[in-house]
Order: structure tokens, then sequence, then C-alpha cells
């Protein structure tokens, strides 16, 4: 009988000591409720024996570098509970971001000094793929009458595949998202409230495997994230997305989406807004805005 593809799980643990294995040193471990779970078992570059041996044809080759790496969309939802950091906390921790918890929210400010990683488990119906040191990077996407979502891709060490039995898993931690538009969700530009049509943000770090003498590891080295709004074209005299392009502006931005206790929240105190364009929604004029997001600003908070 053939393997089924929707049997997997993806576990994860907050390893202390980097590239140790978390979940086998029985750090707290969770499971991963998310939805599109891919793995690329084996990443890395191959390399060919091209010798001149008198033949043509393909050469011999060596596998040169190898790694792995998972990707997930998981929803934007807070933790259920205010003041307490929602299941996906600590994936953001290895994204570059701190993770605060204080008396009104939970802040996740970038963090370019962030060194922490995780240990991965994917069940894949009876094989078991590990993937330590893992870190990553992750986009969010907010469309009016639709979930928001997370969406996080992680590269990790390389571990031999091997054969695993699905455990046991629990999802309590994950809460159930809300639509995004009028009841639950609110946006404002420069200070006055705009009517969202879509938000998306994509922090875009450069996630590399470094591997040479005395070394292998998964390091982030830089980030330059992009965003971009679709809004409602309101009048000149109400919102004037020209003239702030024209000026390159500096404007806060903030986004906040759910009921209080499942609440997430994404603002900058620093935005330019690129030059927009028009768009079309079901007849009605929009505005399609390409966001600068100055610095490492950009906090996410829930509540």
């Amino acid at each position: 009988m053939g393997r089924k593809t929707k049997k997997k799980v993806l576990l994860f643990a907050a390893e202390t000591n980097y590239g140790v294995d978390a979940i086998a040193a029985e750090e707290t471990t969770s499971a991963v409720l998310g939805r599109e779970v891919t793995i690329t078992p084996m990443a890395g570059d191959n390399t060919p024996l091209a010798y001149d041996d008198g033949t043509m044809g393909n050469k011999p080759e060596l596998a040169t570098e190898i790694y792995a790496t998972v990707q997930f969309t998981c929803d934007m939802a807070g933790s259920g509970t205010a003041n307490v950091a929602p299941a996906w906390a600590p994936l953001m921790a290895a994204c570059l971001r701190a993770v605060t918890v204080g008396a009104d929210n939970v802040s996740m400010p970038i963090n370019e000094d962030a060194e922490d990683s995780l240990t991965f488990y994917f069940y894949y119906d009876g094989a078991l793929h590990k993937l330590t040191g893992a870190r990553g990077t992750f986009s969010l996407a907010a469309q009016a009458k639709q979930l928001p979502s997370l969406q996080f891709t992680f590269t990790g060490l390389f571990a031999p595949v091997v054969n695993g039995v699905m455990p046991a898993t629990t999802f309590d931690a994950w809460q159930t998202p809300v639509p995004v538009g009028a009841q639950y969700s609110s946006c404002t530009l420069n200070g006055a409230a705009v009517r969202l049509i879509a938000f998306n943000y994509d922090q875009a770090n450069q996630v590399v495997h470094q591997e040479y003498v005395g070394l292998e590891e998964v390091q982030i080295t830089d980030y330059q994230p992009t965003a971009s709004i679709t809004i409602e074209a309101e009048g000149l005299d109400d919102f004037d997305p020209f003239a702030l392009a024209q000026t390159n502006a500096e404007v806060p931005f903030e986004f906040l989406h759910g009921p209080a206790g499942n609440q997430f929240g994404w603002a900058s105190g620093r935005v330019s807004l690129k030059r927009p364009t028009y768009g079309d929604q079901d007849g009605t004029l929009t505005y399609q805005i390409d966001l600068n997001v100055i610095g490492n600003t950009g906090t996410i908070t829930t509540k």
C-alpha cells in the first residue's frame, strides 16, 4: 500500500545549545497546527567529477553540501488569553525577532542580535526527517473576506532520514482565526483610518547554510523586508498617496486584527509610500501601494 501524503505532522522545540537536538533532549516540544507543510529533505549542491577520461556524457557527482528546509503556513491568531504568547511565538524567535511578554501585550520586535534556533521533527507517513540548528524567515498575508496567515520557511542542518512512528499530538494552544473585515480588523496610515483590502509583509531574512572547516551553521545575515497594501481610493482631500510618495515622507502604519485575547497587530512608525497604482475591487477604484519599511521597525504584537 502506498504512503499517504496527508499523514504528516511537524514538531519543534527551542534549542538550548545551537544544533543540539532539543526534542531528543526533551526540551519543551510543540506541534505545528499548519497547512501546506512541505519539506525539501536534501537541499544543497552537487559537484561533478569532471574528469577528462576520454568519454562523453555525464560524469559522476558528489554531494558537497546537504541541508534541509521546511515550509508551512499557520493561522494569524493570538493565544486566546490576554498577554500570553501564542503557539507560534518560538518560531518568530528563530526568525530574528524577540518575544517579550509585557503588562499590556506580547511584543515581537526585530532583534538583529538574535541567536535562537529550533529543532524540527517532520513525520511523513513512516519517515522521520530531523532538522537541527534551524533558522528562518516568514511572511504574512491579510486579505479581506479571507483568513489571515503566516508563512514560515526554515533551513536546518541535515540528519539522515529514519523510520518514525507518528507521535500523539495536541493542538490546544493554537487558536482558530477570524476573517479579515469590518468586524475584526482595522488599519491606520499616517494617523488616519483607511479602508484596507489587503496587507502583505515579507521580512525576507537572508538565510544561508554556512559550512567550512570548524563550522556548520544556518545563519541570518541580513533582512530586506517588503510590504504592500491595497486600499479603497478615497478623495484626494481625504487621503493623497501621491503627495506622500513624492516627498518620501515617513509615516506610521498599523494593522490590527482579531478580538481581545486573540488579537494580532503589525505596526511601524517608519513607513514610506512608493509610487501608487490604480486597481479595481468589484468596480470600486483602489490604490495598490508598495511600502518601504525603514530600518528595524515593524513590530508584531498579540493581546
